[in-house]
């Protein structure tokens, strides 16, 4: 019998495990979140998603599927399997692993050496004369289908230009992740340094979370308020398309980011949301679209793009490495990046705030879905139409807090601080967020976790679809 916290625990050095990782392979681990598996290089160089390893230095990853590659050596890591006490109750899958020499990292290199010239041409040409009109680093947008790798690929291009000390802008436009943000908002961040590979989500921490620790993240936030691009076309495309004009002036006003370019990553889009395609690369000027794993999509976009002489298409061979994840995987995963955003994580300690605050004057609105109109508002609602509210109408409602059940949900504090947003709210970014655990309609007030302590700004809010329980 062992008591925690005395010396018949197991410890790090008596469970090690060793795994030796040919060149050019890579170790294949699916994680389950009642897991985590600590590691460390002990010799080589190793990478994640284009991440380089730093040497004897331990490492823990949990709740994730990916793999760690060999690029230029043979490696070797140990690691040891530990349990998550914070998520012990969850009854998911068992911890696997396996070393596989089958990769499409060879693709992705010549992908990035390729993108590398273009950048190196761009910036050649912006010192050679200040007088020349500036041109633009590669612009790239990344497609496929449902579990084709299309986010690792964002992710190890990205890396990759950081080595080379450029400063990519990265664009995720599938509010069903959480980059740099919490799911159902789309985002876009310039990247000067190494993304945190042991952060839930395999980005990092956020300003809006560490309350402006210049060290994190500075994102762009557009809130869509679902986690899937049909449940409100009409805002999903708008808010793409606010979030285009934000990155292309950041390209043409800051040298390092209109040299480094864009990697836009989308959500599963094929030939039926060509629209939506379409509209992506008008918004953010994209010049190359790199289709992952799907010849078909690929012919299809040439012919349809073929009066885009500017627009290259290539294909790129799905990773043999790339797993199906469950619906279930990706609840557990968002629930991850929540629980992140308020408590942070083993080595970013946060000190979320719970408070009750008074819902009287507080102007909160929700994204309505296609099917949905004002005329279905729950009772006691009070929408006064105007032209410019007949705008706002097919994208948000005005929401009543003591006639619409907002408990358990995630809620957006936008920069906006008008007592009459009109349109205003469609352009509002994203400030932070909120979680309200219960709203108390005796004493009509909002019982909510705060990421830090503070006053509550009383901005607009607006309530998302995300739910979330403590």
């Amino acid at each position: 019998m062992s008591i925690p916290g005395l010396g018949s625990e197991t410890t790090y050095e008596d469970s090690l495990k060793s795994v030796v990782i040919p060149q050019g392979s890579e170790w294949r681990i699916e994680i389950p979140v009642k897991q985590i598996i600590k590691f460390k290089v002990t010799e080589g160089i190793l990478e994640i998603n284009g991440t380089e390893l730093p040497n004897n230095v331990e490492l823990q990853l949990t709740g994730t599927k990916g793999s760690i590659y060999s690029p230029k050596q043979e490696s070797k890591l140990e690691y040891t399997l530990v349990q998550n006490q914070d998520m012990s109750m969850y009854e998911d899958e068992e911890f696997s692993e396996y070393v596989s020499s089958e990769t499409n990292m060879e693709s992705v290199l010549n992908l990035h050496m390729y993108l590398e010239s273009k950048r190196q041409a761009a910036a050649d040409h912006n010192v050679s004369s200040s007088e020349k009109e500036p041109i633009l680093g590669p612009r790239i947008m990344v497609l496929g289908g449902r579990h084709s790798g299309k986010t690792t690929l964002a992710k190890t291009l990205i890396s990759y230009a950081v080595k080379m000390d450029h400063c990519p802008i990265l664009v995720n436009l599938n509010p069903q992740d959480g980059v740099f943000a919490l799911p159902g908002s789309i985002s876009a961040t310039a990247i000067g340094d190494s993304l945190d590979i042991e952060s839930c989500s395999g980005y990092g921490l956020t300003t809006t979370t560490t309350g402006g620790n210049p060290l994190s993240k500075q994102p762009i936030v557009k809130n869509y308020g679902f986690t899937t691009i049909n449940e409100n076309m009409d805002l999903y495309k708008y808010q793409v398309s606010q979030l285009g004009i934000t990155v292309v002036s950041r390209l043409e006003q800051d040298l390092q980011c209109g040299n480094s370019g864009v990697v836009v990553d989308t959500p599963p889009l094929g030939i039926k949301e060509f629209d939506v395609i379409e509209s992506i690369i008008g918004d953010f000027r994209i010049d190359l679209i790199v289709v992952v794993g799907n010849e078909k999509l690929s012919i299809d976009l040439q012919k349809k793009l073929s009066h885009k002489s500017n627009l290259q298409i290539v294909k790129l061979n799905k990773s043999p490495g790339v797993v199906e994840v469950s619906d279930k995987f990706i609840r557990m995963s968002q629930e991850a990046t929540i629980r992140e955003y308020f408590n942070g994580n083993y080595k970013t300690r946060l000190s979320p705030f719970k408070t009750d605050i008074d819902a009287t004057g507080l102007q909160i609105f929700k994204a309505v879905k296609d099917s949905v109109s004002l005329s279905f508002l729950p009772a006691g609602d009070d929408f006064e139409r105007d032209e410019t509210d007949n705008d706002l109408s097919k994208y948000y409602s005005p929401l009543d807090p003591s006639s619409s059940n907002v408990d358990n949900s995630i809620i957006v504090v936008t920069h906006l601080q008008s007592s009459t947003p009109g349109t205003d709210l469609l352009h509002s970014s994203v400030l932070g967020y909120i979680h309200v655990s219960k709203f108390d309609d005796e004493k009509k007030k909002l019982k909510v976790l705060l990421p830090f302590p503070g006053v509550f700004p009383r901005n607009v809010l607006i309530a998302t679809d995300i739910g979330y329980n403590e």
